[in-house]
């Protein structure tokens, strides 16, 4: 009995280790009973392995010829680690991810279908994909929380639960739970990713990076100076330290940084299978915020291939033992751009959802032939890279005279939607209100409108001086000169009100009219004080620029409160019209000649007259001697007339508001009561104003046509009581002689 007993503990003892073991590889006592109970809709591994599929940190992948070992490392970077070590493909990482989290069960056929023929059929035997997730454990050996055998996708698709979407479906078959040999249909569908064998999960993109992480860019070749571009940080602007010191412009460099992201290989190659130059072409190298590690990448000649007749080039990267196959140039697409959208939907090896997604968001492939990666192709061809609304001041002088021009902005608010205004001066003259449109305009200008060619650069360290006189900076017809915007942010220090971060200083720009030495035409030519290179600027942008006050005076004819007018004189037709208006009690009055025409006034259009009249702006102002204007005006067509009553309010005296009184207690009473009380009330004083002065003012306009042969018909028109001389466009010379009577 003793010995029978002992038989019986010893196999007990022994079917505990063997669970235990079970426990300790796999988690789960299934593999024990070889059965699993499936419901459709349930997922295929227990939630609380869902849950750890972010810590899986080794993935092992089989086919029937194949097989890889992946592991991620401490900065979460995934490797294949045989046949050679390399990065793998963080969308395929993904893919298995996301697939083994979602995967929900949608039938199992019966055991008696399991057999040899069927399981060929299914695939799971023919075209398997066998994958195994594990985590890190305790005890310094891997836990398996997931293992399936992918076999052939099935003909149907299956509900996605919300009533709309439907999903692809696959054959499945898993030992996680010991030996069931059922064969599952499941949701999803991630054999596309390996339909290019287990070699094409390695990582076809070069290199990996955030593209704000980056701050500088080395560009060698052979026999050449290295280009050197930086940035302090990721708002930033990039510049060209060598060969040249230069802005590089953003647009540009910001594409070249994406084209290195974007750049795909064709295959990803074992390097004993291919021979290399002994030198790149070209060397790109990336350094960023993630250390003092460089990404580079080398770049080999290109080459027809003989399968294809593509055009491909080599490359390989330092933290890679892979050799990469890029394509140089796209081939020529024989279809329409209705074929090119389908061929690249079938290209794309994920999903259809995902492929239209990447069209749609602009995802398109990286030639190495597209990248720029010249001084010339990737520095800034703007003038100035100040925005217009950064700009505070303008001073424009010139070397040649003392005339000058100055512009000073009166920052508006935006709560209160009130726009920035500019005021002009000329020299050392009072100020006036500006065309905004003009100063705005040459701000832009100076930012947007590319300039023609960079003519010459002076290298580090060298004195620009002889690159001014070589171009006639040294004598400039104007210099500007820009002042930012102050720092807003301030602080009281000792007493003394200080800015919290110090106000930046003008920038003077030269620009000048000079001999272009190559062509030897006169040309404009224009560089920044304190910069490195020479510009040809484009006349476009030239012509935005004078000295003339003329081009900088506001467009505003005549701007006068409503309010403030009592009569309007037109030279109406055979005899002057006058009206008078009452702006309080919105009527008017008239007199044609000596008839009075008040029942014919149309008041709509009178109103409506004034309005425009107040707004009207004219095309151009004139010099006070053009001849041309002032021999067309020594008999004037038409004339208007405004006399207003304005306001002195300099003249009004000054006055104080008396500290006011307590609040009295309110008693019963009428209002009217409680109003003679507090009239009566010795503390109720009543704040005195002085009465305001008016003063009378008068604009008159006068009218007559320009240049009948002009293809754009106009008008010369003056200011009398200023003799300012103007152009008014040929429809608002119309207006001006608009019929306000029904006659």
């Amino acid at each position: 009995m003793s010995v029978l007993k002992t038989i019986f503990l010893t196999l007990l003892a022994a079917f505990m280790v063997t669970m235990c073991v079970f426990l300790a590889v796999d988690g789960n006592l299934s593999r024990v009973t070889g059965w699993y109970h499936f419901k459709p809709g349930m997922a295929l591994f227990p939630q609380e392995n869902i849950n750890r599929l972010n810590d899986v940190d080794w993935i092992r992948i089989r086919d029937l010829h194949d097989e890889i070992i992946c592991t991620r490392d401490a900065n979460g970077v995934w490797w294949i680690e045989s046949p050679f070590r390399d990065r793998m493909s963080p969308g395929a990482v993904q893919a298995i991810l996301e697939f083994t989290a979602r995967t929900r069960l949608v039938d199992s056929l019966p055991m008696n279908n399991t057999t040899r023929t069927s399981l060929r059929e299914y695939g799971v035997e023919t075209t398997p994909h066998s994958i195994t997730l594990k985590t890190p454990g305790s005890n310094g050996h891997r836990k398996t929380i997931a293992r399936y055998t992918l076999g052939s996708s099935t003909p149907w698709m299956a509900d996605a639960g919300n009533g709309q979407d439907i999903l692809p479906t696959v054959y499945l078959r898993t030992d996680y739970y010991g030996r069931d040999k059922r064969i599952h249909v499941v949701t999803g569908n991630i054999l596309p990713v390996f339909k290019d064998g287990l070699e094409a999960l390695r990582d076809p993109h070069p290199l990996l990076f955030e593209a704000d992480a980056v701050r500088s860019l080395s560009i060698s070749r052979p026999g050449q100076e290295d280009l050197l571009l930086r940035r302090l940080s990721a708002e930033a602007d990039w510049t060209i330290a060598a060969p040249i010191l230069a802005v590089a412009e953003k647009d540009k460099m910001d594409s070249l940084v994406a084209d290195l992201q974007r750049l795909r290989a064709r295959r990803v190659l074992d390097p004993g299978d291919v021979e290399l130059p002994a030198e790149p072409e070209l060397r790109v190298t990336v350094g960023g915020i993630w250390g003092e590690r460089l990404l580079q990448l080398d770049l080999y000649p290109e080459f027809v291939s003989d399968t294809d007749q593509r055009t491909y080039r080599y490359a390989c990267t330092a933290d890679r033992k892979a050799v990469f196959l890029l394509q140089a140039k796209p081939e020529v697409q024989r279809g329409g751009s209705y074929s090119a959208i389908t061929n690249s939907l079938f290209e794309l090896p994920l999903l259809p959802e995902k492929a239209l997604a990447q069209i749609k968001s602009g995802n398109r492939p990286a030639y190495t032939n597209a990248l720029e990666v010249t001084a010339d192709s990737l520095r800034s061809h703007r003038f100035s890279d100040l925005a217009a609304n950064d700009v505070a001041r303008i001073s424009i002088r010139s070397m040649k005279s003392a005339d000058a021009i100055r512009l000073v902005k009166l920052p508006g608010n935006t709560e209160g939607q009130v726009n920035d205004e500019w005021m002009y001066a000329e020299a050392t003259g009072r100020y006036h209100h500006a065309e905004n449109t003009a100063v705005v305009n040459l701000l832009h200008g100076m930012r947007d409108i590319p300039v023609d060619e960079v003519v010459a650069d002076a290298k580090p360290g060298e004195d620009p001086h002889e690159l001014m006189a070589r171009y006639g900076l040294d004598k400039a017809n104007y210099m500007l000169s820009l002042l930012p915007n102050p720092c807003n942010v301030r602080a009281i220090l000792f007493g003394c009100d200080l800015p919290l971060v110090k106000d930046r200083e003008a920038r003077t720009f030269l620009i000048g009219r000079g001999t272009d030495p190559k062509t030897g035409k006169k040309a404009w030519f224009g560089m920044e004080m304190g910069g490195s290179s020479v510009f040809r600027l484009n006349t476009k942008f030239t012509r935005l620029i004078s000295l003339r006050a003329a081009k900088w005076k506001s467009r505003q004819l005549s701007d006068f409160p409503i309010s403030s007018v009592h009569r309007l004189t037109l030279n109406y037709k055979q005899a002057p019209l006058v009206l008078d208006y009452d702006y309080t009690g919105e009527s008017w009055t008239g007199k044609l000649g000596d008839k009075d025409v008040t029942p014919n006034i149309n008041t709509h259009r009178a109103e409506y007259y004034l309005r425009s009249l107040q707004k009207l702006k004219v095309s151009q102002w004139l010099d006070d001697n053009d001849e041309d204007a002032l021999a067309a005006l020594a008999r004037p067509v038409f004339s208007v007339k405004v006399d207003m009553e304005v306001v002195d309010y300099g003249e009004a005296e000054k006055f104080t508001v008396d500290t006011p009184r307590p609040e009295v207690e309110v008693t019963d009473g009428t209002p009217e009561d409680l109003i003679a009380a507090a009239e009566n009330d010795e503390e109720f004083q009543p704040v005195e104003t002085a009465e305001h002065k008016t003063r009378h003012e008068s604009r008159t306009i006068e009218i007559v046509p320009g240049d009948n042969t002009s293809d754009t018909p106009f008008f010369y028109g003056r200011l009398v009581e200023t003799g300012e001389l103007f152009i008014l466009r040929f429809e608002d010379a119309q207006g001006l002689a608009g019929d306000m009577l029904d006659l």
